[in-house]
Order: structure tokens, then C-alpha cells, then sequence
């Protein structure tokens, strides 16, 4: 039987507002973030999206984010799936970032490269679903380490339009060891991107 899990992105942080390089190190959510919070989970609600099991990064923007949409405080923060660790990039501008795909770009200045942070986060999400009941599982992460994530297990491309921006839903579907990405959602503009 197939179990679901809604893989999210935090809100907007000081850091994104300002143009800085956010991975390792950390930054608030704006009042605008914090909205973008709770517009989500308004659109989850209004869908009849109810999750059992809760996870958050360790870092303070995604549990922050996954309280204000969810309202609950009983979820489980995990190492696995904090951002990618961009090394003495790090709250620098991100005028300064190499074009993507970064690869192992970051790995010269102390950071991880791009299979790193895939493999940490599939090995982490595996374990969380393996344990999975039947109800969905909600998971508040990174821009980065998602993206990392979609490209260890993808079998495709996405379209080149789609991104994970603040709060932006990335719909799994897991079963037999494998997950498969149903749709990318945007709770702030009701898009749906449906993937085949």
C-alpha cells in the first residue's frame, strides 16, 4: 500500500529576504514568512489534508514554519533533512553562487556536495516512512535539500518552470522502497504542478 508524505519548504527568512546564502547557518521567518505559514496550512486545511505523523529540520525556520501551519507542537525534528551546508558560503550574498546545478561546488569550501544531501535525506525520509501509518506525513525542510532529494530518486526532469519556493509542497507517493513525486504545490498561488 502506497503512504504519502508532503515534503515542504520553510517560509520566507530574514536571509531570503535579503538576498543572503542560507543553509548551515540559520535565520527568523519574516512577518511574511509567518504568513506564508499560515496561508498553507489554511490550504491544506481546506483540502481535508490531515497528517499523523509531524517532522521538522532541526534548524528554526522549518520548525517554526511547521508549527504556524500546523498548529501542533508534537512532531520530531530531524538532522536528516536540514538545508545543504554551503560552507564559507554561507551568509554571503547570493550573487555569489555558481549557476546550477552547484554538484560538488561547495565541497571545496568546507561545504557538502549535491549527492551528500540526497543521500542524507533519502536515507531520512526512507526511515520516516518505513515507520509511516496510514495516515499522511508531513515534513518541513530546505529549498536545497529537496531539490537534492528530487534528484537522487528521480527518474526525470522536472519542467524547468517548477520551484521550490517558500512553503512551495512536494507530493510523494512511497511504496516498496521508492518514492515517486505525484505534484509540486504552491499554497500561496493555488498552483499544482502534476507530474507523470
Amino acid at each position: 500500500m502506497a503512504k504519502t508524505l508532503y515534503l515542504m519548504r520553510h517560509g520566507q527568512t530574514f536571509f531570503n529576504q535579503e538576498g543572503l546564502v542560507q543553509g548551515a547557518c540559520d535565520s527568523p521567518l519574516t512577518e511574511l514568512g509567518q504568513d506564508q505559514a499560515r496561508q498553507a496550512g489554511t490550504y491544506l486545511k481546506e483540502r481535508g489534508i490531515r497528517f499523523g505523523q509531524l517532522y521538522s529540520s532541526t534548524q528554526e525556520r522549518a520548525s517554526d514554519t511547521l508549527e504556524l501551519v500546523s498548529g501542533r507542537t508534537d512532531y520530531t525534528r530531524l538532522k536528516g533533512i536540514k538545508e545543504w551546508n554551503f560552507g564559507t558560503f554561507e551568509g554571503e550574498s547570493e550573487d555569489l553562487n555558481p549557476p546550477l546545478p552547484y554538484k560538488d561546488f561547495f565541497v571545496t569550501y568546507g561545504g557538502e556536495g549535491v549527492d551528500q544531501v540526497g543521500e542524507r535525506v533519502l536515507v531520512t525520509l526512507t526511515e520516516v516512512m518505513e515507520q509511516a501509518g496510514a495516515e499522511p506525513v508531513l515534513a518541513v525542510s530546505h529549498g536545497g535539500a529537496m531539490w537534492a532529494f528530487y534528484l537522487k530518486i528521480a527518474a526525470q526532469a522536472l519542467d524547468s518552470k517548477v520551484r521550490f519556493g517558500n512553503c512551495a509542497i512536494c507530493h510523494y507517493q512511497y511504496e516498496q522502497g521508492h518514492f515517486k513525486l505525484a505534484e509540486v504545490i504552491d499554497p500561496l498561488t493555488g498552483s499544482v504542478y502534476e507530474c507523470e
